[in-house]
């Protein structure tokens, strides 16, 4: 029986792709980067979260804590395997934090990954999708690409190095992936889903306008079994997901966004736009060369004609794309 596995990242997290290798996902060490405009970031909690009855091996795959969940109709958790609307469900949550997450698939090695990008005509890129549905989102130029606006895009090669003893400091965690296909997801909160943005520096012209999805998503279809291994890089006990079988389709999420809120006091200094736009900034800190122009996001007007819908109160935390 062939399955369909997805996973779902949001937060800080940068796609490595290219040169026929497999690809990683870095959850980016927020404080390990340094001041973003003379503002440390605040410390993110790089996690992955599945619904127990998802996984052939619940009891031995020692989560970081268990929470019950009660999912409502057209939420997150509510697209979880297993998950029965009104009925509480036993959802893991794990923490990467100083981890390197291997998925591996019986028999499957070697072969990159696919990015999606619609045939010619079909996307709306770079103006938001008229509709909310997954579909619409799957483009991937809807995550923002470090080599557009950059002219270079390349990653430092010392933080997709395989053999340490220790992440290096400005990664967190580290997810590698082979097969399957990266697209853009549905952005996790309506106003991100409305709205468009430019990537100006230092009062300079914009360098990208686009609308942009704070949400990545990785899917493969296999028959084979699936096995998701957590590995502490200083040493220590792997951890083992295994995908429970004779299931049509199985969704993880990995997360990487703040541990906690700012104080009171930051508010006064940083608006939660303006963090946002921070947030961003420390993508810079990956690439192999570092640019003296810094492009950040800022949202300038709402596409399509919508309703403008502020942003009080929300972070937008895209993933960034680079390559090898």
């Amino acid at each position: 029986m062939s399955a369909a596995v997805s996973i779902v990242f949001t937060g800080l997290c940068a796609l490595v792709t290219g040169d026929n290798r497999p690809a990683q996902v870095l959850l980016v060490d927020a404080q390990g980067v340094g001041t973003v405009g003379g503002v440390t970031l605040p410390s993110h909690a790089p996690s992955l979260v599945a619904s127990l009855s998802a996984l052939a091996n619940a009891e031995s795959s020692h989560p970081t804590r268990v929470v019950a969940a009660w999912p409502g109709r057209g939420s997150a958790l509510a697209s979880l395997p297993g998950l029965r609307f009104g009925v509480p469900e036993q959802i893991g949550i794990w923490d990467l934090a100083g981890s390197e997450v291997r998925i591996k698939v019986q028999g499957q090695s070697g072969k990159g990954v696919e990015l999606y990008r619609p045939p010619g005509g079909r996307s709306s890129w770079p103006s938001s999708p008229a509709s909310d549905d997954l579909d619409s989102w799957r483009d991937l130029r809807f995550v923002p690409d470090l080599g557009m606006l950059t002219g270079d895009g390349r990653i430092d090669p010392s933080l997709v190095a395989d053999g340490e003893s220790v992440l290096p400091s400005r990664v967190a965690s580290r997810i590698h992936l082979d097969g399957g296909r990266f697209e853009g997801g549905v952005p996790s909160q309506r106003s991100f889903r409305e709205a468009f943005f430019e990537f100006a520096a230092d009062g300079r012209a914009p360098r990208l306008r686009q609308a942009l999805t704070d949400t990545l998503r990785w899917s493969l279809e296999t028959e084979a079994p699936v096995v998701i291994e957590i590995a502490p890089v200083g040493g220590g006990p792997v951890r083992r997901l295994v995908l429970a079988s004779g299931t049509a389709s199985h969704e993880i999420f990995v997360s990487n966004l703040p541990a906690e809120n700012l104080p009171p006091e930051a508010h006064h200094a940083v608006s939660e736009e303006e963090m946002g736009a921070l947030h961003f900034g420390a993508y810079y800190a990956l690439l192999q060369n570092t640019p003296d122009e810094r492009p950040l996001p800022r949202r300038v007007l709402v596409s399509r004609g919508r309703k403008a819908v502020g942003l009080a109160g929300q972070t937008l935390c895209p993933p960034g794309n680079f390559s090898y």
